[in-house]
């Protein structure tokens, strides 16, 4: 009988066989033998059912294979099975605020009066007041997260807190005039009656001697009296 298997392995890939006459090849475990009778191929332990894993089933050279995950997962104790990764439970995702956690990926979001900057991650001030005013009537300022209204001098908060109404400062002591108070709005003047002149205070009134100024106009006798005079003729 010639070996067969002595002149290069019979042109087997793997094993070869000799028998009485003939010889033939075959392959190691987890191989199977090629239509030709000579080359070997390995088998894809991972064709049926993904081999048992979960998600991403590797073959090695048919005789093994090993499970892994794909992106947002990692492998469990049972080397098959992948289970969510929480990202929000490391430093927050890298969220500068808030932090949801999504199977395989999360996503950072802001709060109220933030908006999500262009890395999708820090979040910017949203400035209220460039729009509309904040629907303040007067005056808006910008906060953190928000926005404050507010109303200038001589007005007051109406019960929205946008809107401002005119203080009547002479329902008030009368405005501290000591004669007549006039509303404006956004604030008052002080005036006085016939007869009497503004001090420089603006809100005093002091009479006006009208004698002083040609005798009050009268022919002989002037005689001042508060906010007024008397002509009077003499004996």
């Amino acid at each position: 009988d010639i070996n067969e298997c002595a002149v290069f392995n019979g042109n087997c890939s793997q094993f070869c066989n000799n028998t009485a006459g003939s010889y033939s090849c075959s392959c190691y475990s987890g191989s199977y033998l090629n239509t030709d009778g000579k080359r070997c191929n390995y088998s894809d332990l991972c064709q049926v059912n993904k081999g048992g894993c979960s998600q991403i089933c590797t073959s090695i050279n048919g005789n093994y294979k090993t499970c892994s995950c794909m992106t947002g997962y990692q492998l469990a104790s049972d080397n098959s099975s992948c289970t969510d990764i929480n990202e929000c439970l490391s430093n927050n995702g890298n969220c500068s605020q808030i932090c949801t956690n999504t199977n395989g990926s999360y996503y950072c979001s802001c709060q109220f009066g933030y908006s999500l900057s262009f890395d999708n991650r820090s979040c910017n001030d949203i400035n209220e007041c460039t729009a509309n005013n904040g629907n303040c009537s007067q005056i808006c300022t910008n906060t953190n997260g928000s926005y404050i209204c507010s109303c200038q001098f001589g007005y007051a908060f109406s019960f929205d807190n946008r809107s401002c109404n005119d203080i009547n400062e002479c329902t008030a002591n009368n405005g501290n005039c000591s004669q007549i108070c006039t509303n404006t709005n956004g604030s008052y003047y002080c005036s006085c009656q016939f007869g009497y002149s503004l001090s420089f205070d603006n809100r005093s009134c002091n009479d006006i001697n009208e004698c002083t100024a040609n005798n009050g106009n009268c022919s002989q006798s002037c005689a001042n009296t508060n906010g007024s005079y008397i002509c009077s003729c003499q004996i």
